[in-house]
């Protein structure tokens, strides 16, 4: 991973996460490209910026009202020239309904060149469910 490719993610990255803070659907739609694919981590898929900003603006309105999210770049790799992968891992804290709490997920972007600028293409995130507690003091033939 270049240290250009790694700066390229943060900045998409920062502005998902302020755009979030703020309850703001629209700022956080404008780094997709405006035929964005977007799964969520119920698996409901969302195509283009328009759905993307509607969608995400009813959520920060109703059941993550209040909420915030922090992310954290894991991985980049440049798969073509003007095409990277990046892998973030995300907090969010809901204070309040159906996810009050503290979630953790894995989020993967597909990130294209279009011009002097870079838009995400794809976005697929994945709740991380807590692992079992497996510590019974028992060995498996038990």
């Amino acid at each position: 991973m270049s240290s250009n490719d790694r700066q390229i993610i943060a900045e998409i990255v920062n502005k998902l996460e302020t755009s979030w803070n703020a309850a703001d659907g629209a700022g956080f739609a404008q780094p997709f490209s405006e035929d964005a694919d977007f799964v969520n981590i119920r698996g409901e898929h969302f195509r283009t910026r328009v759905a993307i900003a509607k969608g995400h603006q009813v959520i920060f309105d109703t059941i993550y009202r209040g909420s915030s999210v922090q992310f954290e770049v894991e991985s980049v790799r440049s798969l073509d020239s003007g095409v990277l992968l990046a892998h973030l891992k995300s907090t969010l804290r809901a204070p309040s309904g159906p996810l009050e709490g503290e979630h953790h997920s894995l989020i993967s972007i597909v990130v294209v060149q279009d011009g002097n600028q870079w838009r995400i293409a794809a976005l697929h995130n994945t709740l991380v469910a807590q692992p079992p507690s497996f510590n019974t003091g028992k060995t498996a033939s038990e």
